[in-house]
């Protein structure tokens, strides 16, 4: 899922040379293979939506851990209690944005384009302050003019200078992400602060969807608790995994074309904390963005056996957080990042 999550309420970028234009797409799968790729972007609604409801049940879950531990005195637990509680709903807040991010493809439903849009929105995008139309708008840019002027996540990538940020080891990582984090974070606090509907939505989540609920089953304390657990997620954990998760999707500076310029993130690790719902597999999305997310995962390993000279070899992958970009053995030679 690319950042433009908010780039619209964000100062614009510093401008590139006029001869930055788009890439274009550079990889053709086998024909073969085209039965099993159209196929493959049948849309199964109930998947999507079964995945929503599960992603708010595991913050509601987390939540009530969280406030019964902090109202019955339990301080020790409650320092490990609490943070943890605190990013697993900044997960699953992450993983209901990848659902967005699913939604402006129209990938809940091709064929009832506004039912599409008015799930994604009550399902997904009232939690997290995201208007669906809107941010289709931006994110199709990305795919459109992908790597040219007017592409928001190479914007957004020069503006932060998140591509010299070395993953060789965690203490230059932390450096790196001690410089951008900040930046990232204001912009994006700001953002939210400017829209009007934008705070309002997370807020009134916040206080109907969380508070209330948690208010008329236990009490007023558990309900403020509740409430404030869940913005404290929103507003200081979901910024940090969405900033990790999409400053490890591109690399532009040694690519011309949308397959090169691609990196899948592969790692167990990866998929569990920060790129949820099959959001990993970034190259095949890019490849076709029609493709729903239940079976990404499917049609990238049918790719990896049937075309392993040409996707195979090509693919550029992470399986660990702290990597460059890997290609398979035989593939082209590695390629680093500008230091």
């Amino acid at each position: 899922m690319s950042s433009t999550i908010y780039k619209n309420r964000l100062p614009a970028a510093s401008p590139e040379p006029p001869s930055a234009k788009p890439y274009h797409r550079g990889y053709t799968a086998p024909p073969e293979l085209r039965s099993a790729i159209a196929a493959a972007h049948r849309n199964r609604s109930w998947i999507t939506i079964g995945a929503a409801l599960a992603d708010h049940l595991v913050i509601y879950l987390a939540l009530a851990a969280t406030v019964w531990t902090v109202t019955n005195g339990w301080w020790p637990l409650s320092l490990i209690v609490v943070p943890a509680g605190l990013v697993v709903v900044g997960r699953n807040l992450r993983a209901l944005e990848c659902l967005i991010h699913e939604g402006s493809h129209f990938n809940l439903s091709r064929t009832r384009r506004r039912a599409n849009d008015v799930l994604t929105f009550v399902l997904c995008g009232l939690p997290a302050g995201i208007i669906v139309a809107d941010y289709r708008a931006s994110h199709l840019l990305h795919h459109g003019r992908f790597g040219g002027n007017q592409d928001p996540d190479r914007q957004r990538y020069i503006e932060l200078d998140l591509e010299p940020m070395r993953r060789d080891d965690w203490r230059t990582f932390l450096m790196g992400l001690s410089r951008r984090l900040p930046r990232y974070q204001i912009g994006w606090l700001r953002a939210i602060g400017a829209d009007r509907l934008c705070l309002a939505m997370p807020l009134g989540w916040a206080l109907i969807a969380v508070g209330a609920p948690f208010w008329a089953l236990a009490g007023p304390h558990e309900g403020i608790v509740a409430a404030v657990a869940w913005l404290g997620a929103y507003l200081l954990v979901l910024p940090v995994i969405r900033f990790l998760a999409e400053s490890s999707e591109h690399v532009y500076s040694d690519a011309t074309t949308v397959f090169d310029a691609t990196i899948s993130n592969l790692g167990r690790m990866q998929r569990l904390l920060l790129h949820a719902h099959n959001d990993g597999y970034h190259t095949v999305h890019h490849m076709w963005p029609g493709v729903p997310h239940h079976a990404l995962r499917k049609l990238h390993e049918l790719l990896l056996v049937e075309d392993p000279d040409g996707y195979g070899a090509r693919l550029r992958f992470r399986t660990r957080f702290l990597q460059e970009p890997q290609t398979r053995p035989g593939g082209p030679a590695g390629r680093r990042r500008p230091r």
